[in-house]
C-alpha cells in the first residue's frame, strides 16, 4: 500500500564524505589543529568552525600552500613534543618517589605489625563497642 519511511533520515552535510584541503591560520586546540599546519577537514568543520574569523583557509593547489607558516608549524610541533615528553618524565619520577615513600612506610608498618602471638587477641566479632542504648531507633520503643 504504502512505503514505509525510512529510519534515519541524514542530512546532506553528514551524507559527503570527501574532505577538503585547509591551511590552519589560527590554533585550534579543541580539534587538535594548530597554526600553519596543513590538514584534510570534513566541509562542515571547516565552515562551521575553522573558516569563522579567518581561522583557516582552503588550499585548492600546492603552490596556495604558506611555507613559511607551516616552517612555524612544523617547529612548534616539535616544540610541543618535547614539553609533553619533559612532563611525562617529571609525573613520573615524582610517581616514583611517591611509591619509594610509601614503600618505607610500609617497611615501619610491617615491622611495627610484627609482634609475639602471645600479644595478639583473638579477633573480635563486635569491634566498633556500641551497645544498644546507644543506638535511637524513631518509632522504635526498647
Amino acid at each position: 500500500m504504502f512505503k514505509a519511511p525510512a529510519l534515519r533520515a541524514y542530512s546532506a552535510l553528514s551524507k559527503r564524505s570527501k574532505k577538503v584541503k585547509v591551511q590552519l591560520l589560527k590554533d585550534f586546540p579543541q580539534f587538535q589543529l594548530y597554526k600553519g599546519q596543513v590538514t584534510q577537514v570534513s566541509p562542515s568543520l571547516m565552515r562551521n568552525y575553522l573558516h569563522l574569523s579567518n581561522g583557516a583557509r582552503y588550499i585548492l593547489h600546492e603552490e596556495e600552500i604558506d611555507e613559511g607558516l607551516r616552517a612555524e608549524s612544523i617547529a612548534a610541533a616539535a616544540a610541543r613534543a618535547t614539553s609533553v615528553q619533559k612532563a611525562v618524565k617529571r609525573q613520573i619520577e615524582a610517581a616514583a618517589e611517591k611509591i619509594k615513600g610509601n614503600d618505607a612506610k610500609e617497611s615501619e608498618k610491617t615491622k611495627e605489625s610484627e609482634k609475639p602471638d602471645a600479644e595478639k587477641q583473638a579477633p573480635r566479632v563486635f569491634n566498633s563497642g556500641v551497645t544498644i542504648n546507644d543506638v535511637k531507633i524513631p518509632g522504635l520503643d526498647i
